[in-house]
């Protein structure tokens, strides 16, 4: 008989409903090393807790802006499921520092014993202009998309080998010696560069952490070639660029570095170009003024030169004439029109035809103010077609 199946989401609640009874679960001290940590935009926190094989993840409901990739901490918390993705995680309550990491600690050590065995020294430059440039990097990553673009950038003639290597996880070590062997051209039939590129994206400390091998480091310092190094990004350094010939902090400042040659002749080409151009321009500017010089003195000598500056000073006198005689012209014209508005304006009968009339007191003068007017006395008022006798009942002074 078969048992009847149930849903994904009720096997992940039955888990985490089990884990939550286990008193052990419950209460939870573990030690570990911090790897791929991150705060959410929410606040919390992330990361893995790791020792030398094995990996758990670790969420803390809370910021935590002290820990770094490599510390080595303890944790307290429970272990619970994230029911979405069928995933269990500690849920951190609490961090306790336990000093610097084991594996920032082995490899700071290790930095040490190969600078004291001079490894560091090795600083051979590279040819300023490569014919044949080996890279040796993932052909599916990021980082190559970045360096040819880069190459592509410059006008010249080399040629560009791409040894494909996985560039994390256990094969990559082999796979980038082999590709250091294969450009120093150890063997038939392999092909041999004038300058090596190793290089990757960005990535967490296991990431990268290939390039902190000492094989591949050893490899490096072994290459008969100049290696150049652009590994991850600005914030990270590995053995691996110690102890190359030159070192860049990212994919394409690696690739600018290689082809700088290239680039400083091409500005000094546009450099030379402009200054080609403009010493052209001004040879042209001084031989066009000494023609014009010539003309000029040639035309100083020939008697039409004199009728021409006559024609020239008679048509400006005419201009200055006709200039004059217009602006005359228009002043008067203007004086006129002003002339007209005030006369029109000093016209009482037209004013009346909108309606105003004309006010005198019994002596027939105009009235103009408060002080002409007396209460009981008589007032003559003139309108267009007709005209009235009114006698003053009230004065009111109007603001």
């Amino acid at each position: 008989m078969k048992l009847k199946p149930i849903k994904v989401s009720i096997l992940n609640k039955y888990i985490k409903k089990y884990l939550l009874s286990n008193p052990i679960l419950n209460t939870l001290r573990v030690e570990g090393e911090i790897s791929n940590i991150r705060i959410s935009r929410t606040g919390y926190t992330y990361f893995s807790l790791c020792d030398e094989s094995s990996c758990i993840n670790c969420v803390a409901f809370f910021s935590d802006n002290i820990s770094k990739n490599g510390d080595k901490i303890i944790v307290e918390g429970e272990l619970s499921v994230y029911e979405a993705r069928g995933t269990y995680q500690i849920i951190v309550r609490n961090i306790e520092r336990a000093g610097i990491g084991k594996l920032l600690a082995d490899l700071e050590e290790l930095k040490k014993k190969m600078e004291s065995e001079g490894m560091f020294e090795k600083r051979r430059d590279i040819p300023l202009y490569p014919s044949k440039i080996g890279v040796i990097t993932s052909k599916s990553g990021a980082a190559i998309k970045d360096i040819l673009k880069t190459f592509e950038s410059v006008s010249a003639n080399f040629e560009i080998i791409v040894y494909n290597t996985t560039v994390q996880g256990a094969k990559s070590r082999g796979s980038i010696i082999n590709g250091l062997e294969f450009f120093n051209g150890n063997n038939e039939n392999e092909a041999k560069v004038d300058v090596i590129l190793i290089s990757r994206g960005g990535g967490s400390f296991e990431d990268l952490n290939v390039f902190n091998d000492t094989k591949v480091a050893e490899a490096v310092y072994r290459s008969n070639i100049s290696v150049v190094t652009g590994i991850g990004h600005e914030t990270d350094r590995t053995l691996t660029d110690y102890v190359a010939d030159i070192y860049c902090h990212t994919p394409t400042a690696a690739a600018e570095r290689i082809i700088r040659g290239y680039k400083d002749v091409e500005e000094k080409l546009v450099d030379h170009m402009y200054t080609l151009k403009q010493s052209t321009l001004s040879i042209i500017a001084l031989k066009r003024a000494g023609l014009n010089s010539s003309k000029y003195i040639l035309k100083s000598y020939l008697p039409y030169e004199k009728i021409y500056k006559l024609k020239n000073e008679t048509e400006n006198y005419k201009n200055s004439i006709i200039g004059r005689t217009d602006k005359e012209f228009n002043t008067l014209k203007f004086q006129l029109e002003l002339m007209r508005e005030k006369l029109s304006g000093y016209n009482y009968s037209k004013q009346m035809d909108n309606g105003f009339a004309l006010v005198s007191d019994e002596n027939g003068n105009m009235v103009r103010n408060i002080k002409q007017v007396k209460v009981n006395k008589q007032l003559n008022i003139r309108f267009k077609d007709f005209k009235v006798q009114a006698e003053i009942i009230n004065i009111e002074e109007v603001k």
